[in-house]
């Protein structure tokens, strides 16, 4: 036996031995780690495995004299046998893989915790910074009950004083009288010195319409003293001219005329006439200085003037201010002054006093009530810097432990499965296009599940049959290194002489069938297996979309055909920044309790940290002939709890009266729950994830109909739909922001089109108004920022962009389509293409200059960055420090946009 022999036999019996325990292993794990059956099963698959290379060896070694039966049961067995193997070591390997997986999952569990602990800190600073009088008037609201309970107990011991207490409900009512007549004199004199203050500023106009034709006057009578000026000019010109004529002759001589003497003469003759004519000529200087200093006078006295009226106007804004801002104290004052004007004329007995004691007990409850830390943050400022900044250590902590569970799964991670899914799966790519975090990572773990899949399946095809391979291998040495026989040796080193053809190829056969069986099962009735996927995604989606960090349910309730969206972190955000900003007042007039959603979600069943979204779209279906004017503006808030939810709808709205206004039904197909107001143009939906609230621009038209209709629409899709096809989750959800815009310029436009001019109209600009913008804002301490994002259909966004859109713009209302430009469509759409666009904005944004900025004092720099891919995305970055708390500093942002950017409106500032 030589070496090659020994190393033959080595490698065969070591693979084939990793194989084996693997495989043992595997199998053990299949049936039970741990348990009384598991050294029998160790036992059983040993023996099998033994077995399995003894059969080989026998099967090359008795190949023709082994009978045909025999010989075909064994290569069965063996077959069998391999196939067993590779199912374990498939088994083991999966589970490792798995254990690895779970290992990186539980880590990146623990980074999503902590970053939600992160966003919580930051939302506690931000509360802290605005606690305050809000914070006030947060646990005023959060202690109701305990007030009304002590009111109540109030009410009870004044029923024993009723004659004390109808005094002093009239005097309640005598105050409220006065108190009314003084906020009505106050309405009144504000109103009086709005008048002046609009006086004041016509009188500016005159003095300054004045100022510019005294000037018009001046420089009339000026021009008409210079004309003059040069007309003497002239003339001593013209006597310089005629004595220079003699003077150029020279002096006299033989038969010559004495030129000079000539000269002397004439400017002895022309002497009076000078002297006039320089006397004329300052004469029309002091004219002329006169004139000038006759406009300064009377600029002066007109700008005196102008000042005293500017000065009144400041005034007057100062003195309606005053009435603003102090009107509730002076009312205070008044009903305080009453009050104890009528205490002190009060004449009560002892049992009246002892029982305004007792009242007196009840009120310093509600006090003390009143005073009790809040939720919210405490209010003085040394509390609330210990707060902050025991909060700021708790965010560096977690960001700590952040860093070190990177750190691990750096070490722990397959990074090299990744690299391979990113570079050969189109799965990953096409979710990579959409830049949007949570389909990435979805994508790519899904990649690389089947990329280590195969890569085991690799393994496994190769594993066992080359420890097989090997053990022939060894036979065919050991056989052709014990016989001398010539017969013998052919045998062995040609084993087609002795019928051993498919021995020889045996594990060939076994790997190639292998890849067959497997490629047929991925490969099996693929559209049954795709119904079956979308299926699964599709009940899935709302799922995924509540279990992620940021639950993000709401978006699945938006329509495709949305045209515009905004997405706010929470219903508290939604107070802060929506409702005064952006929310429509047909919307927020409507739902008279969305304050109370706000301040205390979770007493009424709301998610408090779930996104909420507000949303506009055109009218659709049946609807979109006999409402194209109308807008549907629907807000969809993520549940947390149902119950707790109905319990609140009923008693807002007071359904358990004898005649409510609001009408109840019930859906099967979708399942919600519908409330529509009987009079009003509202409706309230509600499933187990989402509150949806649904009106229109046309209140004044309500159509009950048309509201159910499109609730119908919207929960059916919401339910039904999934991930990739809500283009509003695939670009808004999983991100950390406060505050996000987004608009479909294709949802808008098309969706708008009435007439067929229209529709040409968005053929033809239809490149450039087919694009989805998206702005995130986020606050954080001392800072906001603001991200943007254009996506074109089409590759537009090069150097030439505006001289194209403006000849495109150009032409067509030198054409037929002209008289389209003229109306609304035709309005949107040049202001989308030529104001609103990429460029444009990308233009405006970076002049931004806060020292010409007025209101804006509050931000002190800004950062401004843009970028462009592949000419059809264009990108924007700004970043302003700011001296304003989270949300004052979005509404502020806000309203520096729309001072900006808002084509539709004077500017307000700069």
């Amino acid at each position: 036996m030589n070496i090659f022999t020994l190393m033959i036999g080595a490698s065969a019996f070591f693979i084939a031995g990793c194989a084996a325990y693997f495989s043992v292993r595997g199998i053990a794990l299949t049936f039970g780690a741990v348990s009384a059956f598991t050294i029998p099963i160790i036992i059983m698959a040993s023996s099998l495995e033994l077995g399995k290379l003894v059969a080989a060896s026998f099967l090359y070694r008795q190949w023709r004299t082994c009978h045909p039966t025999l010989r075909s049961y064994l290569i069965f067995a063996v077959v069998l046998l391999i196939c067993i193997t590779s199912a374990g070591i498939y088994g083991y390997l999966s589970q490792a893989f798995e254990q690895t997986l779970s290992q990186v999952k539980g880590y990146e569990k623990e980074i999503a915790s902590l970053q939600k602990q992160q966003a919580d800190y930051d939302r506690l600073i931000s509360e802290y910074q605005t606690s305050g009088q809000k914070g006030s008037e947060l646990r005023e609201e959060k202690q109701t009950e305990e007030k009304k309970r002590l009111e109540n107990y109030i009410s009870e011991r004044r029923k024993d004083i009723i004659l004390a207490e109808n005094s002093k409900s009239r005097l309640a009512e005598e105050t409220d009288q006065m108190v009314v007549g003084e906020r009505k004199r106050r309405e009144e004199e504000k109103k009086r010195l709005q008048e002046v203050i609009g006086l004041r500023r016509k009188d500016i106009g005159s003095l300054d319409e004045e100022k510019k034709v005294y000037k018009s006057e001046i420089d009339e009578r000026i021009k008409s003293e210079k004309s003059k000026q040069n007309q003497i000019n002239q003339r001593l010109a013209q006597l310089d001219a005629a004595v220079k004529v003699y003077q150029d002759q020279g002096p006299g001589g033989f038969l010559k005329n004495d030129g000079f003497k000539k000269a002397a003469d004439l400017l002895e003759t022309q002497g009076g006439e000078r002297e006039g004519l320089r006397k004329r000529l300052f004469e029309i200087n002091d004219e002329i200085q006169n004139a000038r200093d006759d406009l300064e006078k009377r600029f002066t006295a007109i700008d005196l003037r102008i000042l005293s009226a500017q000065k009144e106007i400041s005034e007057s804004n100062l003195k309606i201010t005053a009435l603003t801002t102090g009107g509730a104290e002076q009312a205070d004052n008044i009903r305080m002054a009453l009050e104890n004007l009528n205490q002190a004329r009060s004449s009560v007995d002892d049992r009246i006093r002892s029982l305004e004691n007792e009242i007196a007990d009840a009120s310093r409850k509600i006090t003390a009530l009143s005073e009790v830390s809040s939720v919210y943050g405490p209010d003085s400022s040394l509390e609330l810097e210990e707060k902050k900044d025991s909060l700021l250590a708790k965010k560096e902590a977690a960001e700590k432990r952040i860093l070190e569970i990177e750190d691990k799964i750096r070490s722990t991670d397959i990074g090299s499965f990744k690299f391979v899914a990113r570079a050969f799966d189109p799965k990953v790519a096409a979710a990579e296009a959409t830049e949007n975090p949570i389909l990435i990572k979805e994508a790519l773990d899904q990649g690389v599940n089947r990329v280590v899949k195969w890569f085991i399946m690799i393994l496994v095809l190769v594993f066992d049959p080359l420890a097989v391979t090997l053990v022939i291998a060894f036979n065919a040495s050991l056989l052709k290194g014990s016989t001398g026989s010539t017969q013998g040796s052919e045998k062995a080193q040609n084993p087609q002489t002795d019928g051993t053809l498919g021995m020889a190829n045996f594990s060939l056969f076994v790997i190639i069938a292998g890849l067959m069986a497997y490629f047929g099962y991925q490969h099996l009735e693929p559209d049954q297996k795709k119904k079956s996927s979308t299926q699964v995604n599709r009940a899935s989606f709302l799922g995924e979309l509540s279990a992620r960090r940021i639950d993000d349910r709401a978006f699945a309730y938006v329509p495709n055909q949305a045209f515009g969206a905004c997405a706010f972190s929470g219903v508290r955000m939604l107070e802060e920044v929506g409702i005064p900003k952006i929310v429509s007042n047909e919307l927020c007039d409507r739902i008279p309790f969305l304050d109370d959603l706000s301040w205390d979600p979770q007493s009424c069943g709301i998610e408090p940290g779930g996104r909420v979204v507000y949303f506009l779209q055109f009218p659709s279906g049946e609807f979109k002939a006999d409402r194209s004017g109308d807008i549907l503006f629907g807000l969809a808030i993520p549940i947390a709890d149902e119950g707790s939810l109905k319990e609140f709808l009923i008693r807002q709205l007071d359904l358990k009266s004898t005649y409510p206004n609001w009408k109840i039904s019930e859906n099967q197909s979708p399942d919600f729950l519908s409330i529509q107001h009987k009079n009003s143009h509202l409706s309230i939906g509600m499933d187990q994830h989402c509150l949806l609230f649904l009106t229109s621009w046309w209140g004044d038209k309500p159509s009950p109909t048309f509201l159910d209709g499109e609730m119908s629409r919207i929960f059916t899709s919401a339910q039904k739909k999934d991930f990739m096809s809500n283009k509003l989750a695939v670009q808004m959800s999983g991100m950390s922001y406060d505050l996000a815009l987004s608009f479909f310029g294709e949802n808008f436009f098309d969706n708008f089109i009435g007439t067929s001019e229209e529709k040409e109209l968005w053929k033809k600009l239809q490149e450039y108004l087919s694009a989805d913008v998206t702005m995130q804002a986020k606050a954080n301490a001392g800072s906001v920022g603001i991200e943007g994002k254009y996506t074109y259909q089409e590759p537009v966004l090069d150097a030439d962009f505006g001289l194209k859109v403006a000849a495109r713009l150009e032409d067509i209302r030198q054409g037929e389509l002209g008289i389209s430009m003229n109306g609304v469509y035709g309005e949107f759409a040049e202001i989308f293409s030529q104001r609103l666009d990429y460029k444009s904005v990308k233009g405006l944004l970076k002049t931004i200059d806060l020292m010409q900025s007025k209101q804006f004092e509050d931000f002190q720099s800004i950062r401004f960055v843009s970028r462009e891919q592949e000419n059809s995305k264009g990108f924007l970055s700004m970043q302003i420090s700011s001296e304003k708390p989270g949300g004052e500093s979005l509404r502020l942002m806000i309203d520096l946009l729309v001072n900006t950017l808002n084509p539709l409106q004077p500017k307000l500032g700069g």
